[in-house]
């Protein structure tokens, strides 16, 4: 007997979600809700990385914080079904965004900070030196939420490759009968 798992190439995954929406609807809609659900509790885990307070003085509100726009706020985490819509390689599935609570861009500088250059101004490199004592920046990609997420990813994968291959499952029963 031979046995073969079906996979849907990267560049073809919106092409199979409009395939899915024109035999039934709500064979997506149960998709997303399942990705959405599911894939959650580990979204909630990424936003719990990044720290509720200021990793450094002059973020946070207060006598010595900043309460612009460049501040410190905590951030929720938002999940999103976006079938072949990504920027390089069209082929995600969901997307897991880290929000600010408050539209404050301090969570993000300071997730972002050194990750191209160690700073190009004596304040910049000083910025991003005093982040790094704090949490260092593996790799690429984000102090915080990036270094959960590379964290969570196998596992994230794992779970939407087996509510995808469920859908696979019940769609071929649906065509056999």
């Amino acid at each position: 007997m031979i046995s073969t798992t079906p996979r849907i190439e990267g560049n073809a995954i919106g092409s199979a979600i409009k395939e899915l929406k024109a035999l039934d609807k709500n064979l997506v809609k149960e998709m997303r809700k399942d990705l959405r659900t599911k894939i959650s509790p580990f979204a909630k885990q990424i936003a719990d990385s990044v720290p509720v307070e200021a990793p450094l003085s002059g973020f946070g509100d207060g006598d010595f914080g900043h309460a612009g726009d460049t501040g410190w706020a905590g951030v929720r985490a938002a999940v999103s079904f976006t079938p072949g819509k990504s920027r390089r390689t069209g082929n995600h599935l969901v997307s897991v965004r880290i929000i600010s609570r408050t539209n404050k861009r301090g969570p993000y500088i300071a997730e972002m900070a050194g990750m191209r250059s160690a700073g190009k101004t004596a304040q910049g490199r000083a910025l991003v030196s005093n982040l790094n004592k704090k949490r260092q920046m593996k790799k690429s990609g984000g102090r915080y939420a990036f270094a959960q997420f590379r964290l969570l990813r196998p596992d994230i994968v794992v779970l939407a490759t087996t509510i995808v291959n469920q859908l696979i499952g019940k769609v071929n029963r649906r065509i056999e009968l």
